[in-house]
């Protein structure tokens, strides 16, 4: 068996680039090491393209648990994260999959449990940013009328999406005299808190925020839980399918104090993908948090952060100068599409 320094990245799907950017970072370091990449669709654009291949059961799958503290045994990597939501719900709440990882010596990023639920409802979301001093929007459920009658007395145009919902999902932005009937479209297909028939709590209004919207990536020290690295920033200039198709690289300072609270409350080791809106009089306020590798970071990447170095550097022990989190204002950067073979029928 390979005594190469060795990585995991689970569920990659489609961000082959998050591959060859740890890749290059094993080989900036110096260290001739592997990229493994698990995924449970072996056709996949991501599942063939890692130094090693390794197919796991779905998340849900009782047999996934198993399987990947058996492929961590084997292997030993020191560095484990997924770029999959569900994945990482079940990694860090469902199970203590996680916490068994951490204990047989791999790093694996993350935000603690109760802001990791938060990533995933807009609503519980919603509140511990207030809890925190960080400003976000005013946040009500799609079955509290007076809520929503509370919010229509001060602005007249709203968001309303899904609680639960990943990548925009149940968005539609509306005047108030539209709230009702975009709340009854988005339950129609709205994931459910409880598991039944899904309901207007299943969806969240928002008054909508003046300003440009902001990606941003905090980044946590792996070792030191809540400890501040780095801030990189872009304004989104073109959405696709709920993922910044087009970015301009931008400074970080004005989002550096909510950084710092989100990091510390957070616990957060690691990177994590942020939404802020930035004001005319540039006050920042936050709208959604992925703990994980968003769809915006190749856009500091390309400007000269590299966060898969500083990764890796820490998860070995080895010692880095600062550079990996300076990056270039005013970049911009389009995403393209490329098709490559994953597979042969049969």
């Amino acid at each position: 068996m390979s005594t190469d320094p060795t990585m995991v990245i689970g569920s990659a799907g489609r961000r082959l680039y998050l591959i060859d950017w740890f890749r290059e970072a094993f080989a900036g370091l110096g260290v001739r090491g592997r990229v493994v990449v698990t995924e449970n669709d072996a056709s996949s654009a991501a599942a063939s393209y890692g130094d090693v291949a390794r197919s796991l059961p779905r998340y849900a799958d009782p047999a996934y648990g198993p399987a990947l503290l058996e492929l961590v045994d084997e292997l030993r990597p020191s560095l484990f994260l997924s770029v999959n939501d569900y994945e990482l719900m079940h990694l860090h709440v469902a199970t203590d999959l996680a916490q068994q990882l951490r204990s047989r010596g791999v790093m694996v990023p993350g935000v603690d449990r109760a802001w990791q639920l938060g990533c995933a409802d807009k609503l519980r979301m919603a509140q511990l940013l207030e809890e925190i001093g960080v400003p976000t929007p005013a946040t009500v459920t799609g079955d509290d009328r007076a809520g929503i009658e509370a919010l229509a007395a001060g602005v007249d145009e709203f968001v309303v999406k899904h609680r639960l919902g990943s990548a925009s999902s149940g968005l539609a932005l509306v005047t108030s005299g539209g709230v009702e009937a975009a709340v009854a479209a988005a339950v129609a297909s709205a994931p459910s808190v409880d598991g039944e028939e899904p309901t207007g709590r299943d969806v969240v209004v928002q008054p909508r925020l003046p300003g440009l919207e902001h990606g941003v990536d905090i980044v946590g020290d792996l070792g030191e839980a809540g400890t501040l690295r780095a801030v990189l920033a872009r304004r989104k200039v073109r959405m696709r399918a709920g993922e910044t198709d087009k970015a301009i690289t931008v400074d970080p300072a004005p989002f550096v104090a909510n950084a710092e609270r989100i990091a510390r409350a957070a616990h957060l080791t690691g990177l994590v993908d942020v939404d802020m809106f930035l004001d005319g009089q540039g006050a920042p306020s936050v709208i959604d948090i992925n703990p994980r590798f968003g769809g915006g970071y190749p856009f500091v990447h390309l400007a000269g952060a590299d966060v898969p170095r500083f990764y890796l550097s820490r998860a070995l022990g080895l010692e880095i100068d600062e550079q990996w989190r300076e990056y270039a204002p005013g970049i911009v950067s389009a995403k393209h599409e490329s098709v490559r073979v994953t597979a042969r029928e049969g």
